[in-house]
């Protein structure tokens, strides 16, 4: 026989939160790795020289890397999608720079172009985000099997090593050098989140990020 009860159900909707959704919120924010905030902050502070100017240092190879992005954007508005030849260099006589150096960042930098920006300012992003490549991906390759200290730890020593710091993006301008040293430890976390858990998507993501250090600076 049914017996009565007088408790009243319970609207959970308007009583309070599902204690079901309470672990899930937990796991999710759990899963926020606040290692990645101390990571931007980093960066930040790493990049404040090039983004506190407006400009780029003087006396470097960085004109010469704002010359050939204006001479490959002009080329690719006119039809020539992976040109060879720079006809505007040496006074007009020409110059095959895109027959040997390593293009990718200069097509990065059609990027910000395409968005209305000039020259100097799509060499300036891609300083800046080599520097966070570089930081970004010390950190996930240090990470998975030393902790979140350790990780922090050799993405501060990478990003403030004097070679990245300094000398690629304020001593020589090197841009396309610069970026590359910054997609290095990206390509090796790659090759070992592979080697820990092999499949194909991790397996496309080694070959992809190897093959775009090759690309943005093959010497």
């Amino acid at each position: 026989m049914p017996t009565r009860t007088d408790a009243a159900p319970v609207d959970r909707g308007r009583a309070g939160t599902d204690p079901a959704s309470a672990p899930r919120a937990g796991r999710l924010l759990r899963r926020i790795d606040p290692g990645w905030g101390l990571l931007l902050l980093l960066c930040l502070l790493a990049a404040w020289p090039l983004l506190s100017r407006s400009g780029l240092p003087r006396e470097t190879d960085a004109e010469l890397h704002i010359f050939r992005l204006a001479e490959l954007a002009r080329l690719v508005a006119g039809g020539e999608i992976y040109p060879r030849w720079a006809p505007n260099f040496y006074f007009g006589y020409g110059y095959p720079i895109f027959n040997y150096y390593a293009p990718l960042v200069y097509y990065l930098g059609l990027v910000p172009m395409a968005l209305g920006t000039s020259a100097v300012f799509a060499v300036k992003v891609w300083f800046v985000a080599g520097l966070w490549l570089g930081a970004a991906g010390t950190y996930g390759f240090v990470r998975p099997a030393w902790g979140r200290p350790a990780g922090l730890v050799a993405a501060t020593a990478f990003s403030f090593a004097p070679y990245v710091l300094f000398v690629d993006p304020h001593a020589r301008g090197d841009l396309a050098e610069s970026f590359a040293l910054g997609l290095l430890p990206v390509a090796f976390g790659a090759l070992d989140a592979f080697r820990r858990r092999p499949g194909a998507v991790r397996w496309l993501a080694a070959v992809g990020a190897v093959t775009a250090v090759v690309l943005a600076h093959n010497l």
